[in-house]
């Protein structure tokens, strides 16, 4: 791996864990306290959590262009699945996160909380195959450095 394969691949790490850590902290701590807010005062509460977006959008950001840079670099099967599961976080989070946010800053149920956190167990569990297929790549690279 060159240094610039090597910079944008630390890099794409660097982010990477940070989303994965990020939506781990989302699904067992942020959404379920979601169901401690009184309904009727919680779509003032989830458009000021719009905010969230202002630190989540570039760093998906930088995560896909150095995803798939690397996906271009390097055209082997793994990154292939890597970018693959980043699609499934990006279809998950326009057709079902979002949305339900929305619907949340308008009128606010029980059930679309509930449906919030199932819905991003597909992140989730995503995002965590993503950073063993990742500690596969660095241990592969660090080994070939050795």
């Amino acid at each position: 791996m060159n240094l610039s394969l090597e910079v944008i691949f630390i890099i794409h790490l660097i982010v990477s864990f940070f989303m994965a850590g990020l939506c781990w902290f989302v699904q067992i701590v942020h959404y379920p306290l979601f169901r401690q807010i009184e309904l009727e005062v919680f779509p003032q509460y989830e458009r000021k959590n719009f905010v969230t977006g202002f630190l989540t959008v570039p760093i998906m950001t930088i995560e896909l262009a150095s995803a798939l840079y690397l996906l271009y670099h390097s055209l082997s099967p793994i990154h292939f699945l890597n970018v693959g599961l980043l699609g499934i976080i990006g279809l998950s989070t326009a057709l079902f996160q979002v949305p339900i946010h929305l619907k949340l800053s308008r009128h606010a149920t029980s059930a679309l909380i509930d449906k919030l956190i199932l819905t991003n167990w597909i992140r989730t569990i995503s995002w965590t195959i993503r950073m063993i297929i990742l500690a596969v790549l660095l241990s592969q690279n660090l080994a070939y450095s050795a």
